[in-house]
């Protein structure tokens, strides 16, 4: 396995979204927070290659989180929820919408493993042959789950142009 490229996003005070000027404006606005993180560090690892036929790997520990607690609110509140919010929040939406964007029909794997979910990605990754791109990505952890998962994690994002050297 060798990264050709890697990069990465964490949200601090200077930097507090990620950098997604490079989706059609339209686009963004629909957007769910995790969907900027991981686009926007897939888009800076590519490094404006051309991405189409190369598969994904994305991995997350707590995916929609944001997204699916706003979704279980308006359904104790409204007694429903909205269709397209649900569509957002399932786990495979961030990989989902780069292939939409990229005009990709490639693959993509979205991986959920709890505390070891990065892990669990990158070793996906590494089982492709030839070029992969690996995405791991958090949103803030919502302070409603605060008390029952200690550390809630600041929103950050990183992808890798993996080559597995084309089952060599």
């Amino acid at each position: 396995m060798r990264i050709l490229s890697k990069a990465e996003w964490t949200a601090t005070e200077e930097s507090p979204k990620p950098d997604v000027s490079f989706v059609p404006a339209m686009e963004r606005r629909r957007m769910t927070s995790l969907e900027r993180a991981a686009l926007s560090v897939a888009h800076a690892a590519l490094g404006g290659a051309d991405a189409r036929g190369l598969p994904v790997v994305f991995a997350s520990r707590w995916g929609e989180i944001g997204t699916t607690l706003k979704l279980m609110r308006q359904m104790h509140d409204e007694g429903e929820m909205s269709p397209a919010g649900f569509s957002n929040s399932v786990h495979n939406a961030a990989p989902g919408h780069l292939s939409i964007l990229l005009g990709d029909t490639a693959s993509y794997t979205a991986i959920a493993a709890g505390a070891d979910s990065y892990d669990a990605g990158l070793l996906e990754a590494s089982t492709y042959p030839g070029k992969v791109l690996f995405i791991y990505a958090e949103e803030e952890t919502p302070e409603m789950y605060a008390p029952h998962i200690g550390d809630r994690g600041v929103a950050r994002a990183v992808a890798m142009l993996i080559d597995n050297g084309g089952g060599e």
